[in-house]
Order: structure tokens, then sequence, then C-alpha cells
């Protein structure tokens, strides 16, 4: 599903063991697919007007969720666009470190997404590039989460990154329109290790149903590409 004025195109970009696992049990970062792959993260990142990740994500992989290559980011100059997407990071719990290596790049805006109001004395803590967006609690819906993006932010393509509890959020929203899978040649194994969607737990409300539209091999890894299949299939049709 394309962008529309209501929300972004989500596209999700991951890479796994051949086993499934998107990590280990210690929810180590994931620095076992190649270099190539590396560029390749880049360059999707670099497709997107912001990037989303949950809060494990950022705190796990010390990441600044920018664009190091300066080709692309150059490219997007040329595009008319910033050097960096916008950043956004979801705790349903406001539970955000001052001390991450995120906050010490300035090169884009930085989104707070929570459902509890952060204290005044964390706020102050963060440097002037960081907003914060909350909702009531229990809960961040993800429908209003990206209808907020496209309407205040303009942001019509959304690159997500995890973690797997941040992707299932957006699954069951049935939010996400592309999925991009590197699969990395070796086992990890782990009844601890999480997968796509996280530990073994409830089913999704319903399937979601991709169809492959690319696939690439090289360094012993395959590079997967699919589109989500929104078509009612046959028996299932009334």
């Amino acid at each position: 599903m394309p962008a529309t004025r209501f929300r972004p195109e989500v596209i999700v970009n991951f890479a796994m063991s051949a086993d499934g696992k998107i990590s280990t049990r210690a929810l180590t970062p994931s620095t076992f697919t190649s270099k190539a792959d590396k560029r390749r993260l880049s360059e999707i990142r670099a497709l997107g007007d912001a990037l989303i990740v949950g809060r494990n994500t950022v705190a796990a992989d010390s990441m600044t969720m920018g664009i190091s290559a300066a080709d692309l980011r150059a490219r997007r100059v040329g595009e008319g666009r910033p050097q960096v997407p916008l950043r956004v990071i979801v705790s349903e719990r406001g539970r955000f470190d001052p001390g991450w290596k995120v906050f010490t790049c300035a090169d884009s805006p930085v989104i707070l997404c929570t459902a509890r109001k952060i204290p005044a004395r964390l706020t102050r803590r963060f440097p002037p590039f960081v907003r914060i967006l909350e909702f009531p609690w229990p809960g961040i819906p993800i429908p209003s989460l990206l209808e907020r993006l496209r309407a205040d932010w303009g942001v019509k393509t959304l690159i997500c990154e995890g973690g797997a509890t941040l992707l299932k959020s957006m699954l069951e929203a049935d939010a996400v329109d592309e999925l991009r899978l590197t699969i990395a040649p070796l086992l990890i194994g782990g009844e601890r290790a999480p997968g796509l969607t996280g530990m073994p737990s409830g089913f999704l409300p319903e399937e979601r149903r991709f169809r492959l539209k690319a696939i690439e091999q090289s360094d012993g890894e395959v590079f997967l590409r699919y589109l989500r299949d929104r078509r009612i299939p046959k028996a299932r049709r009334v």
C-alpha cells in the first residue's frame, strides 16, 4: 500500500540467521551479516523520510540511527531531502536514556514516542533537537502513531529496523507494506533467542501474507524482498 495522507508506507528491514533468529539470548547486536549487507542497510535507511526503532534496539546496538556513507547523504541532498532521515524511538513506558549514543548526533531531529509522562528532570537532559510525542496510557496505538508522523512531520516512507516487539505491533496493526530480509548462513539456536516477532507467544490476529518481489544472493547470504499481499485468498471470498 503506497503512502497516503493518513499514514506513511512502512518498509521493514531485518537480518536473521538461517534458523530465524534476529539476535542471541543476550540480545546482542546482529553483527553476523557481511559488509555488503551493512551497505544495503544504509541504502534502505536512505530511502526513508524517517527511521523508527524500539528503545531496546537503540540501547543494545548503540545506534546513532544515522547514515555514515557520504554518497548516500549527498544523494538525499540532491533529491531535495535532509541528509539524514527523521529518527523515531518508541518506548511505551518512556524508558529513554539521555546517555544513548543517538543523542550525541544532531544530524536530524529525534522523536521520542511514549505512553508515559517523562519527568521534567529527565527531559532537561535531552539535547534541543529531541521532540517528545506522548500518547495516553496504556499503550501507543500504531495507526495513531503513523498518522501523526504523516500529518505532523510529512513522513511518506518509514523504515523500521526493529526490534521484534515493534515489528509485532506493526504486524498486528497490518501496517507493514514491505519486508526486506537478509538471511545469514549460520545457526544460532536457543529457546530464548528471539525471532522476527520476538519469543514464541500468541498468534497475530490474522496471518499476514506477502509475495516475493526479488531475491539476491551474495557472500553466502540471501536477500529477500517481499511486498504485502492484501488480496483475499479465494477460499475466503464470500
